[in-house]
């Protein structure tokens, strides 16, 4: 057996130090092609593949210089990345819509990714055996499922790929400065090229200059072989990647702003934000330690979870951030892959809150490396300090690699179309509208019964997410002074399900009561009405509104007589609709009889007992 150093001199089995590096380099490659290969079976799915292939007139007509043109201009699907969308396009121009093809693609960058891994940890630590294995668990993880599986996410792998060869542009470069060998320029170029390539895909690299400087730290150590000011000069060195990253963010955000991706405030508020960002930490750790209930949407319902339940996320995070940094010179390997973790998921975890997911599997693609490089390396250390044997750690590792395949295997089944993918994430799952809709549009044609079913409960589930905020609006509308943020729930509901009469309702009984908000009153209460026809307080309330505007008088008259109709028994109704036709010439005895019914269905209503006696006191 060969032995090797760690990069802080601590000696350590290798346990393949003896093979040629391409050896398990190819086992790798070969291995991820032959476990996802079965996805080369898969159909198109009905979330978001449309938008990306099977309905985009421009990446079904193939490799044009008009489509060329178009990827660069573009921000549909509210993201600015030309070379996911020229990727989609070749496959187009090599298999036409045939799914197999396009799948084929995200598995060979999937095994890319995962051999370029090794590469490039093994050339920067010069373990082979601890590499693969961190290699191994990114490619065989059932949470990096979705991001080969799913067309759509083509950006994941594609973008992954440069991510890699941008580390290992980077890492060659410090290989030539220290053998002292000419071109290390070159490759500082070559890194930041592909760094720009990568931000073309997808633009969560952005934190990748924050990876170059924590690798800096530990495997490479230069933190070690500079002085104050070199130190400083480490940081000068990435100000181009970070200028990219900042320009990359700018696109971004703007495009997901144009695409109303990006969600407002008044949707996702701080508080929801950060309690949410919080536990979605947690629950990928959960998930990455026990892979189960694998969905393709987590629904997110905008409501702030228990403070217990924030609290104990947060106490968590800090407890492992803490020991983190005190062990940040003895295993500087735990607080690199620690802050690798946290940091390449900032850009999704949801601060900036776009779509109506918690959380995603594909989003742990890249980050999940920081977690496997801290177990790899502290296991591999702990076996070394208490002299196993290295065949026990290479049993216990295939195992671990073993169970990772199998459940793997099982998630990619579910992937094999729309109705295998979204009724596991309803059985999965709680609440998952996202699944259910797409059910809907997958049985639309074969089972229509069952389509209707799968219908009826989405709108169950998004009409009792907005009641939830309807009924917050309503409470908020009681106490004086929060009037603005009983119309931001209203809001709120409306947007989440528009087909519902409540908020619509109780929106425009809220803005009437400003003057310079009456027309959008008036369409929020007629927006009700479209709804249901026979809501007799909307026909009272837009009746009430009408009457205030001058010229509008007998649309008020029609929509209280409307009100009247449907409620009968409304004394409110009958009493104001007396007053406008009290004052028309020839139907003073209509309002006399408004008057008389108001008094009927309310005996100690003043008011009506003294009009009725002031018109009869006139006379007809």
């Amino acid at each position: 057996m060969k032995k090797s150093v760690t990069s802080r001199g601590v000696a350590a089995t290798d346990f393949w130090g003896s093979l040629p590096p391409w050896v398990p380099g190819a086992a790798i490659f070969f291995g991820v092609v032959g476990l996802f290969l079965p996805a080369t079976r898969h159909d198109f799915i009905t979330y978001d593949d449309p938008v990306y292939v099977t309905q985009n007139d421009h990446v079904t007509g193939g490799l044009t210089w008009a489509n060329f043109r178009w990827a660069f201009q573009s921000v549909e699907a509210s993201n600015w990345h030309p070379l996911t969308w020229l990727s989609h396009m070749a496959d187009c121009q090599l298999y036409g819509l045939q799914p197999g093809g396009h799948h084929l693609t995200s598995v060979l960058l999937h095994a890319l990714n995962a051999a370029l891994l090794f590469v490039v940890l093994r050339k920067m630590t010069a373990s082979t055996w601890r590499s693969f294995f961190v290699a191994a668990l990114f490619a065989l993880h059932p949470l990096h499922v979705e991001s080969v599986a799913w067309i759509a996410e083509r950006k994941d792998v594609l973008s992954t790929a440069f991510m890699m060869l941008t580390i290992w542009a980077y890492g060659h470069r410090l290989q030539l400065i220290r053998a002292g060998t000419s071109g290390a320029g070159r490759f500082y170029g070559l890194a930041l090229l592909f760094f720009a390539l990568g931000l073309m895909s997808k633009p969560m690299l952005v934190t990748l200059p924050c990876v170059l400087l924590l690798l800096d730290y530990w495997p490479l150590n230069r933190w070690d072989e500079s002085s104050f000011v070199k130190r400083w000069a480490l940081l000068g060195e990435k100000i181009p990647f970070f200028a990219l990253s900042v320009a990359s963010g700018a696109i971004t955000f703007i495009a997901q702003r144009k695409g109303g991706a990006v969600a407002s405030l008044e949707d996702f508020t701080w508080p929801v934000r950060v309690s949410n960002a919080l536990l979605a930490y947690c629950r990928y750790l959960g998930k990455c330690l026990v892979p189960q209930k694998l969905a393709v949407f987590y629904p997110n319902f905008a409501d702030q979870a228990p403070l217990w339940k924030t609290s104990l996320a947060a106490l968590l995070l800090v407890v492992v951030t803490v020991a983190a940094v005190t062990l940040f010179r003895r295993r500087r390997y735990v607080m690199v892959g620690w802050l690798w973790f946290l940091g390449m998921l900032v850009p999704v975890i949801g601060l900036v809150q776009t779509g109506g997911q918690t959380m995603a599997d594909r989003y742990t693609y890249v980050p999940l490396i920081g977690i496997f490089i801290i177990a790899t390396w502290a296991i591999t250390d702990l076996a070394v300090a208490w002299s196993l044997r290295p065949r026990w750690l290479g049993f216990a590792g295939g195992l671990v690699l073993v169970g990772c395949a199998a459940l793997t295997t099982r998630q990619l089944g579910f992937w094999k179309n729309n109705l295998t993918l979204f009724r596991h994430a309803t059985a999965v799952t709680a609440e998952n509208y996202v699944a259910h809709a797409n059910l809907f549009i997958a049985l639309a044609k074969t089972s229509p019964a069952e389509a209707k079913v799968e219908l009826e409960e989405m709108k169950r589930i998004l009409g009792s997410f907005a009641e939830t905020f309807e009924k917050k609006g309503i409470a908020l509308a009681q106490i004086p002074g929060r009037e603005e943020e009983a119309i931001k729930e209203f809001r709120t509901a409306i947007r989440i399900m528009r087909d519902i009469p409540g908020p619509h309702f109780n929106l425009g009984v809220m803005l009437a009561r400003r003057p310079d908000l009456r027309a959008e009153a008036i369409e929020e209460l007629r927006a009700a009405l479209r709804l249901r026809h026979d809501f007799a307080d909307a026909h009272y309330s837009l009746a009430l509104l009408l009457s205030e505007i001058r010229g509008r008088e007998s649309e008020s008259i029609y929509e209280y007589q409307t009100a009247i109709h449907f409620n009968p028994g409304s004394y409110q109704a009958h009493f104001n609709l007396g007053l406008l036709l009290m004052d028309i010439p020839g139907r003073k005895n209509e309002a006399l009889d408004h008057f008389q019914s108001a008094l009927s269905a309310r005996p100690d209503l003043v008011q009506a007992r003294e009009m009725i006696a002031r018109l009869q006191a006139v006379g007809p």
